[in-house]
């Protein structure tokens, strides 16, 4: 334990100023009662429920499927991060320390948000598994086909929502679905595998889920850390034995600051939840032109 006496570090320092933070600059974790994305996913949660109660499925099947429903339309506008998330997330790339790690993934519900369709098929497939036989097959595949747009967990049993779509079509589809399945087929979609490949260079991933400048502010934040990166490596290169640290600490710190910048940079976060976002706009436009989509 710290005395009173003793002088904190630094890395303690950046703990105690950022635990500062985090206590006193949170924003409410609760959806507000204006979001229109939660509002949608409510009045479409309360439909399915009637609908499943109608298809005469057993109770037992009837609650997984709700439960996966209930993941699946776990549905809100995230909440702008605030400088606390930032500030965690900057020292958590500094000092590499695991406690500001957890701490800089624990100020938003993006994770959660992101992660609520892996839920979701994980429990429908489950479904599918126990039950064969279950009256509600049809509306979980369907189900499945969309979900998948959106998962990120591996070492589920399909590589793909179309996959679902086309067991459902041998299967023999309800009338109601297969009024609409081809259409459903055809919605375009965006993938988190290709966007974390795109992410790998800072502000790419951002133009693939449609978001221009978000995505030139971080390339161009990339490029300026990597030449703050390669500039002083450059000097030191051709100056060699010449360099002493009383007259050339600049540069260290020029390429220490690049990397910091460089590694605040550099996160998929933001290209997935641009997926998931992007996928459900294309959804809710699908379900608006089809109404009677189950």
């Amino acid at each position: 334990m710290v005395s009173a006496r003793e002088p904190i570090g630094p890395a303690a320092f950046v703990i105690v100023t950022t635990m500062a933070a985090a206590c006193g600059c949170t924003t409410s974790a609760l959806i507000r009662p204006d979001d229109p994305v939660f509002a949608r996913a409510i009045t479409r949660m309360e439909r399915t429920i009637t609908e499943v109660e109608a298809t005469g499925g057993a109770p037992a099947e009837r609650s997984l499927f709700l439960q996966a429903e209930a993941f699946y339309r776990y549905r809100f506008e995230p909440p702008r991060r605030g400088g606390t998330s930032f500030l965690a997330e900057a020292a958590a790339a500094i000092t590499d320390f695991p406690a500001l790690q957890s701490l800089a993934g624990s100020l938003d519900l993006v994770d959660l948000r992101l992660r609520s369709a892996d839920g979701a098929v994980q429990l429908w497939e489950t479904l599918l598994q126990r039950y064969p036989n279950s009256p509600l097959r049809p509306l979980t595949l369907y189900r499945l086909g969309w979900a998948y747009r959106n998962v990120g967990a591996a070492g589920l049993p399909r590589e793909s929502g179309d996959e679902a779509f086309k067991e459902l079509l041998r299967a023999g589809t309800p009338a109601p679905i297969a009024a609409i399945l081809p259409a459903a087929r055809a919605t375009p979609s965006k993938s988190k595998g290709t966007a974390a490949r795109w992410s790998l260079i800072p502000g790419l991933g951002q133009f693939y889920v449609g978001e221009p400048v978000n995505g030139s502010v971080r390339l161009a934040m990339a490029l300026a850390a990597t030449a703050a990166i390669v500039t002083p490596a450059v000097i030191g290169f051709e100056r060699g034995s010449d360099l002493t640290f009383k007259h050339d600490w600049p540069l260290l710190a020029l390429g220490l600051g690049g990397l910091v910048v460089l590694s605040i940079d550099y996160t998929p976060r933001g290209p997935m939840r641009g997926v998931v976002q992007w996928n459900e706009r294309a959804e809710a436009v699908f379900e608006d032109a089809h109404p009677d989509a189950p």
